[in-house]
């Protein structure tokens, strides 16, 4: 099984990089507070591009499972994990921001037997983190 990232997510993620991009070009003015505040604005829009265009490119990014264990590939970096080596799954909750602005985001993580060290999927590849761990536990049930 193969499953890719979640294309209408990214493709939202670069219309917002280009909606900085053009806001930042606005700021740009007279004063040099609102100039290196609307640089900064651009810079972290073209990040975010280059970032959804790397995470949209064919063949970048996807999560394979198989009989042997995981393979993983963000941005063209490749991860393998065989399935005896993982010792369980888990959900890892990142809490961001303050007030009225707080939000969560949750990365599906694992815990290999050899250091019980946690590491985690960057995305959850279109599904929701549940999901993905029912799909993980049963592949591992059956091959681990």
């Amino acid at each position: 099984m193969t499953l890719y990232p979640n294309k209408i997510k990214w493709l939202l993620v670069l219309l917002l990089c280009f909606i900085f991009i053009v806001m930042g070009i606005f700021l740009i003015g007279d004063h040099d507070t609102e100039t290196l505040l609307g640089l900064f604005i651009c810079v972290l829009g073209g990040l975010g591009i280059l970032i959804s265009i790397l995470t949209l490119w064919p063949d970048s990014s996807w999560l394979k499972l198989g009989p042997d264990g995981i393979r993983n590939k963000v941005m063209f970096r490749k991860f393998y994990y065989r399935w005896s080596d993982i010792n369980r799954f888990g959900i890892t909750t990142v809490q961001h921001g303050a007030g009225l602005s707080k939000s969560k985001t949750e990365f599906v993580s694992f815990w290999m037997n050899h250091d019980n060290q946690m590491r985690s999927f960057s995305e959850c590849y279109g599904k929701n983190a549940e999901e993905l761990i029912g799909i993980l536990e049963s592949y591992r049930n059956r091959y681990g």
